[in-house]
C-alpha cells in the first residue's frame, strides 16, 4: 500500500476516463466533488449546453441529480431541490442526498464549500463582480440560515481560475473593486509595469475568513487557467470561443 500523501489539489481519473481535479480537504470529509479538465470532458459543448453538461456529470459521478444556475455575475444564492436549471443566480446550497451542484467557468473562481456537521454543501461562482459584491460571504450566510452551520466548521476550496499572475484589470474595475471592498482592496491589487492586477484568490480567502471560516479551512488549487490553458478553457486566453469547465460538489 502506498503511503504517499495527496497534494492539496490533485488530479485523478473517473471510471469514464475523465481527468478531474480534487481537493484533499474535501476528500477527508467524504464529500463527492470534481473539477473537470479538457481531458475527457467536452468543454466546448459545456459552454453551449449547460444542461447537457449537467446530465453528463450526473452520469459520470453517479448522482441522483445535478443542479446549475444561469450565472449572472451577482451574489444571489438559491437552494435547489431538483436537478436542472435553478434560475438566475451565482451560488447554491443543499443538504439533499446525492444532489450535485454544478458551476461553469473559464477564468472566474468557482468555490466549493462543505459543512461537516450538517452535511450541507455549497458552490459559488465568484467572478470579479461577484467577489466585489461579496458572494462568498453570502454563501456562508446561507449555510448559517439554511442549515444552522457554524462558519468555523466550514471547509471551502477555490478551484482553478485566472490567478494574480494574469488577472489584469482596467481603471474601471479598480474603481469598483475599491468601492466594493473598501480599504481592504489594496491588499489584492498589484501594479506591475504600468498594468493593474487583481488577486481574486486572496480576495475570496479574505472574504471567507472575514465571514467566520478558520484560515486553515480555506484551500486554493493554485492553478491559473490562463497559464494552464492546456488543461482548462480560458476566456482571457481564447476569447469568446473559450469553452467551459465545470466544478461539482454533492452531499453523499
Amino acid at each position: 500500500m502506498s503511503n504517499k500523501v495527496k497534494d492539496p489539489f490533485y488530479f485523478t481519473e473517473l471510471p469514464n476516463g475523465w481527468q478531474v481535479g480534487r481537493f484533499a480537504a474535501l476528500d477527508e470529509l467524504g464529500v463527492t466533488h470534481a473539477v473537470t479538465t479538457r481531458n475527457g470532458f467536452d468543454v466546448a459543448a459545456a459552454g453551449k449546453n449547460p444542461k447537457g453538461a449537467a446530465i453528463a456529470v450526473q452520469q459520470a459521478m453517479n448522482l441522483s441529480a445535478v443542479a446549475y444556475c444561469r450565472q449572472v455575475h451577482g451574489r444571489r444564492i438559491v437552494v435547489p431541490h431538483r436537478g436542472g436549471l435553478a434560475g438566475p443566480a451565482d451560488g447554491m446550497v443543499t443538504a439533499d442526498s446525492a444532489m450535485g451542484l454544478m458551476g461553469l467557468a473559464a477564468d472566474c473562481p468557482l468555490i466549493l464549500a462543505a459543512d461537516p456537521v450538517s452535511g450541507a454543501v455549497g458552490l459559488a461562482h465568484a467572478s470579479w463582480r461577484g467577489t466585489v459584491m461579496r458572494i462568498t460571504a453570502e454563501l456562508v450566510s446561507q449555510f448559517v440560515s439554511q442549515f444552522r452551520a457554524d462558519p468555523a466548521d466550514l471547509v471551502a476550496c477555490i478551484c482553478p481560475s485566472a490567478g494574480p499572475c494574469c488577472y489584469e484589470i482596467g481603471p474601471d474595475v479598480l474603481q469598483l473593486a475599491s468601492a466594493g471592498l473598501g480599504l481592504r482592496a489594496q491588499q489584492f491589487i498589484e501594479k506591475r509595469q504600468a498594468k493593474i492586477y487583481l488577486d481574486l484568490w486572496a480576495a475570496n480567502i479574505d472574504e471567507l475568513v472575514q465571514a467566520g471560516l478558520e484560515r486553515q479551512n480555506v484551500h486554493t488549487a493554485g492553478l491559473c487557467t490562463v497559464c494552464r490553458n492546456d488543461l482548462f478553457p480560458s476566456h482571457r486566453a481564447e476569447g469568446e470561443q473559450a469553452g467551459r469547465f465545470v466544478a461539482v460538489i454533492a452531499q453523499d
